[in-house]
């Protein structure tokens, strides 16, 4: 995956919806929905860094960097 570091929260937010729907919306292989789930988990790990990221150092911009 590309690195999330420079994406704001609601663009993870945006991406990661697009992945769970993904999973409904069509008929996939196992390996595909694989995939997609593993984006899924990088998204989730990169917006909660930025979260914990904001959280500890009092940043107020949507930026992680």
């Amino acid at each position: 995956m590309k690195n999330t570091n420079s994406l704001t929260i609601e663009e993870l937010e945006r991406r990661i919806a697009h992945f769970e729907d993904r999973l409904k919306d069509f008929i996939i292989t196992e390996e595909q929905i694989e995939f997609i789930k593993e984006w899924l988990r990088e998204l989730k790990n990169a917006k909660e860094s930025v979260i914990d990221y904001i959280d500890e150092n009092g940043k107020t911009s949507q930026y992680f960097v």
